[in-house]
């Protein structure tokens, strides 16, 4: 018992970790932005970054069966509009923490996108949703009513990894996790460099000036990332460090706030303030029904038995 408590609990550390990477990569973004355009940067962090992870297990990754190889790109290749969308609002964001809070309503977005393939919404997602919705209309107000264009792209984004979660969660359920990173990482970047050659084939690209940052963002903001990522959900399955991941949108606002000077209005504060508690709503909510699932399945275990 001592055990499982200590091992949730260096899991709910990375979980951390893993918060902080994400928000940093926020950041790291950013400023490569600064240099070159969004997609050309996604194409060379996604692909870079799933030969890295494919370069873990090579042998594995090579064999994989094709119809697994098929479902991992078609997953990869909705990952990559996605991921497309939030490039472009990120670059013409004059922030990052309200574009964090947008995109964290997919983890209320999953539940309710997940009706279309048949799981059902329970009380908690509504009861979060409910709770978000004001808080989108805050956020609205600071802009006179009306979002901006790039709160709209951050919200279609939010919408379409919703669907991404479910999508992968049908198709990619049985696939290695190293595998199928490898591949939809390889397939997001291939959309990303479609999207390249087809808007921004005229840009002037400087690598040079802001090498690092692209390499933080590959190496730290998304290999290491997913590496922690996968080590905390094998050492504490039960998701009890859900609450933990909805950090993640805080520590963008900080770090916008510290390293881009960043200054919100009290209405967007407010805002993300609903936000962030409908998020930790959701996610005490699919805690509890996931430990009353299990207390069911231990009910119902002795008195099968007995039958």
């Amino acid at each position: 018992m001592y055990m499982k408590i200590q091992q949730t609990h260096i899991a709910n550390i990375l979980l951390l970790a893993v918060t902080l990477l994400a928000a940093s990569g926020w950041l790291f973004s950013k400023f490569v932005l600064i240099a070159m355009s969004p997609m050309f940067f996604l194409a060379i962090r996604f692909i870079g970054s799933g030969l890295m992870v494919g370069a873990m297990k090579p042998i594995k990754v090579i064999r994989t069966p094709m119809s697994d190889c098929w479902r991992a790109l078609l997953t990869g290749t909705v990952l990559g509009v996605q991921t497309a969308l939030w490039g472009f609002a990120l670059a013409i964001s004059d922030g990052l923490g309200v574009g964090a809070f947008l995109i964290s309503l997919s983890f209320l977005l999953i539940p309710i996108t997940g009706l279309l393939f048949g799981f059902r919404a329970q009380g908690h997602t509504w009861l979060a949703v409910a709770i978000a919705m004001p808080g989108l209309f805050l956020l609205a107000l600071r802009h006179g009513l009306t979002l901006a264009d790039s709160d709209i792209l951050f919200l279609l984004s939010a919408i379409l990894y919703a669907f991404y979660f479910n999508i992968n969660g049908r198709l990619c359920h049985a696939i290695p996790a190293i595998t199928q990173t490898c591949y939809q990482l390889i397939a997001a970047g291939t959309v990303c460099f479609i999207a390249f050659l087809s808007m921004e084939i005229d840009f002037n690209q400087s690598v040079y000036g802001v090498w690092h940052w692209l390499a933080l963002s590959i190496v730290l903001a998304t290999c290491l990332r997913f590496f922690l990522l996968l080590k905390a959900q094998s050492m504490s399955p039960e998701g009890q460090g859900a609450i933990v991941m909805t950090l993640e949108p805080v520590w963008v606002a900080i770090l916008s706030a510290w390293w881009l000077n960043e200054k919100l209005s009290l209405v967007a504060l407010l805002g993300m303030g609903l936000i962030f508690l409908a998020l930790v709503v959701n996610a005490v909510g699919s805690i509890r029904a996931s430990r009353k699932r299990k207390q069911l399945v231990f009910m119902q275990g002795p008195a099968m038995q007995e039958d």
